[in-house]
């Protein structure tokens, strides 16, 4: 819901053109962000939740990973000439690839603890300082004055969490003599390609195609969209982040978990795609202000996509606890294919709706091969 205020208030005080520039730049860091985890996170969580100490290599591999995400970003800034009048501002946002990497390997700690209360507190702390930075600034703000409160806002929620963190065993007893890295390396990297690619074709593919064909405003209506799109997807997110451990670790009853899961995970995606479709045009209106109607047409269209994506989350989280990360790189690059080959051909002559459309295809297709390849690995089992 903060995530949703700072947007109402990004859309106004920007304008469409900056609101557009904000989210080409937002869209092209997931993608840095997630070449920074590269799927450590995840299989972080996985093996920490099975006893394994190895949280030198985690930490090791991060900052390798973290350091080639940051010089790939400097080349693609002055390398994208979508990028040309905001490259200062992108260096600035650049920098949020540390912060989010570090922020990181709290969260690992705090899953697999079942302490996500803290991470919850994290989370809440730096919208909210954002937001309230935002509205400090709200008669001078640019897209450098944006991205100035953003860094600020992170640095201080990571020192809130770092209290927390710098007490927890797993930080007082890191083994940094185990720290080779290769063993890590080999369960990480299927799970890091397919996140890059998941992100290529769920943020960057579609916001750099409109942007080439269509121009930026039509990135801030697309962007407008799917950012209510990708709140509405978060309660999915939470929900399955909390319970991954319990998926991973050595319990019992996982089968009744994920059954449970699921329920839960069907009631809550009905209810936001019901009520997403009746109030698209009040939540765009309050959001975007006049000149975003197109927004709302979009978000009709992209809110379907819930009715895949709350369930593909606990499939797809369920297949990385029983180890089935390579078969969710090919999911994957089917993805990317069938979602870049798509926005090409029909873009320029369809417009964002054609890409709502697509993306929703996508995330069908993505649940649909992620179910096949979960059931292949319980009938081994």
């Amino acid at each position: 819901m903060l995530a949703l205020v700072t947007t109402g208030i990004l859309t106004r005080k920007l304008g469409s053109e900056g609101y557009g520039a904000f989210t080409l730049i937002s869209s092209l860091f997931v993608m840095l962000d997630s070449l920074a985890d590269f799927g450590i996170k995840t299989i972080g969580i996985r093996e920490l939740a099975n006893g394994k100490k190895i949280m030198g290599k985690i930490i090791k591999l991060k900052t390798l990973m973290t350091t080639g995400s940051w010089l790939l970003g400097l080349v693609v800034i002055w390398g994208l000439d979508s990028l040309v009048g905001i490259r200062i501002e992108a260096v600035v946002a650049l920098t949020m690839v540390w912060l989010t990497s570090m922020l990181g390997v709290g969260e690992m700690v705090w899953q697999k603890n079942l302490k996500m209360e803290r991470k919850t507190l994290v989370d809440i702390v730096f919208p909210l300082l954002f937001m309230a930075g935002l509205w400090v600034w709200k008669d001078s703000l640019s897209l450098m004055v944006v991205y100035g409160i953003l860094l600020g806002a992170r640095i201080i929620s990571l020192m809130l969490g770092w209290r927390w963190l710098r007490n927890e065993k797993e930080f007082l007893e890191i083994e940094w003599s185990n720290g080779k890295i290769g063993d890590l390396w080999k369960e990480v990297w299927p799970m890091g390609v397919f996140l890059l690619l998941f992100a290529a074709y769920d943020r960057v593919v579609d916001s750099i195609l409109i942007s080439h064909f269509l121009g930026i405003e039509q990135v801030a209506y697309y962007g407008l969209a799917y950012k209510i799109y990708g709140v509405l997807i978060q309660p999915a997110y939470f929900y399955v982040n909390s319970v991954f451990p319990l998926l991973s670790g050595k319990f019992n009853d996982k089968k009744e978990i994920f059954n449970k899961s699921l329920l839960i995970l069907i009631a809550g995606m009905l209810v936001v795609v019901v009520g997403t479709w009746i109030w698209a045009d009040w939540a765009v209106e309050l959001l975007g202000g006049p000149g975003y109607e197109m927004a709302a047409k979009v978000l009709r269209v992209l809110i379907l996509g819930c009715l895949f994506t709350y369930i593909g989350h606990l499939v797809g989280f369920t297949l990385i606890a029983k180890g089935g990360q390579k078969d969710l790189l090919k999911v994957g690059l089917i993805g990317l294919v069938f979602n870049l080959s798509l926005n090409w051909l029909l873009i320029p002559s369809y417009g964002i709706i054609v890409a709502a459309w697509i993306t929703v295809a996508t995330e069908a297709l993505d649940m649909g091969l992620m179910m096949i390849f979960l059931n292949k690995l319980n009938t081994k089992a």
